[in-house]
């Protein structure tokens, strides 16, 4: 690793605005994630359809991401968020307009490649601003917006919804992405472009499958938690995620400095042993103290292990391949979430939520495993 530099400052205006703006389209983002599908269902969708369009988001945002890290590479980090915040507001600005599913489906896929440009582009912009005494530290700093959104978007939108209806909903989610777009444009470019860049880091690779093995965990909770919880009798499964978003906003930017100074490697394998130790608490839960502690604990080692193996990702890779880095980790990220939703679902039809969630505990330790015994000590 990198030698600390005392004193280097890491709340830039690049670096304010860049957060704001990433609270914000992840505030709009969380806006629509727990209301579309009511929303779908009023407009006579069935239940695999509602599977169809959010999961076309998230597919839209995987496979267009190495594709955005290279361009924001070949043109530019804020050309590219710039961009892609536009798509996004358009986006949700067009959602009152959805007349049938299949409207929907379309728009769900431009949705989803406004997200996938507008993330990828924020984030690298990021890595560029760190500095490299400071890169856990502001990775995690950075990685709390999301978390900030998660903790208070889904809740402010039931909660309009109940004294409201769609287009008012659609109408302030869109306002939303207009605050994040109109915090993108003071934001000044970082780099010089690199026109000839390549589609994929062979740097990220091992970074990128670290965090692969995290996010099929992370697939297994948002896709089966609520039906678990209400097998198990726990009226209100919303809670556990309120937990696990203020101990993620708690712990990210404190993790993130202990690995900038102990070590990429200090913080990692401990964070992924944690969060093995949460899923196998939760395969046991049978009350809401429990799921809180399972909660507590998921949330604890994904903040450790998310920041971590982000400035890792940094670490390995040059400046101008540090879009299509990231454009191939955040696509891990989403590819994992949808594999895990995907397999570990075809394990709970067949064995139950002990099983899988056991299961996902095993995948994060085997993961941790190939991490110590990895010869390639680059970054660590």
């Amino acid at each position: 690793m990198e030698k600390p530099v005392k004193n280097e400052k890491l709340f830039t205006k690049n670096f304010i605005l860049t957060s704001l703006s990433t609270v914000a389209i992840f505030t709009s983002f969380y806006f629509l994630l727990v209301t579309l599908p009511i929303y779908i269902l009023k407009l006579g969708g069935s239940e695999s359809e509602i599977g169809l369009i959010i999961g076309v988001f998230t597919i839209s945002a995987v496979l267009l991401r190495p594709f955005m890290g290279r361009e924001v590479d070949r043109r530019g980090r804020k050309n590219i968020l710039l961009a892609g915040t536009l798509i996004f507001l358009l986006s949700t600005l067009l959602y009152n307009y959805t007349t049938s599913v299949t409207s929907l489906l379309l728009l769900r896929v431009l949705h989803g490649i406004g997200w996938g440009a507008a993330t990828t582009a924020a984030s690298t912009l990021i890595a560029d601003i760190a500095p490299p005494s400071r890169r856990g530290e502001a990775m995690g700093i950075f990685g709390m917006a999301s978390n900030v959104a998660m903790a208070v978007g889904p809740a402010l939108s039931i909660l309009l919804l109940n004294y409201s209806d769609f287009p008012m909903l659609f109408a302030v989610s869109a306002s939303i992405a207009l605050v994040s777009l109109l915090l993108v444009l003071p934001i000044s470019e970082t780099i010089v472009v690199h026109p000839k860049t390549s589609l994929f880091s062979k740097e990220a690779l091992f970074p990128s499958a670290m965090m692969f093995t995290v996010s099929l965990t992370y697939g297994s909770i948002v896709s089966f938690l609520s039906l678990f919880a209400m097998k198990q009798g726990i009226t209100n499964p919303g809670i556990f995620f309120t937990v696990f978003a203020i101990t993620l906003i708690i712990v990210r930017a404190l993790a993130g400095r202990l690995s900038d100074i102990k070590g990429r490697k200090f913080v990692i394998v401990p964070g992924m042993i944690v969060i093995t130790l949460g899923l196998w608490v939760l395969s046991t839960a049978s009350s809401l103290s429990v799921f809180l502690i399972s909660a507590f604990l998921y949330g604890l080692g994904f903040g450790f292990v998310h920041p971590s193996l982000m400035a890792l990702l940094v670490d390995r890779v040059t400046e101008k391949t540090r879009g299509a880095a990231m454009g191939t980790f955040t696509a891990a990220f989403d590819l994992g979430i949808g594999t895990g939703s995907i397999v570990l679902g075809i394990v709970l039809q067949f064995y139950g939520f002990s099983v899988m969630y056991i299961l996902s505990g095993l995948i994060v330790l085997v993961g941790a495993g190939v991490f110590i015994a990895t010869n390639d000590k680059k970054g660590m």
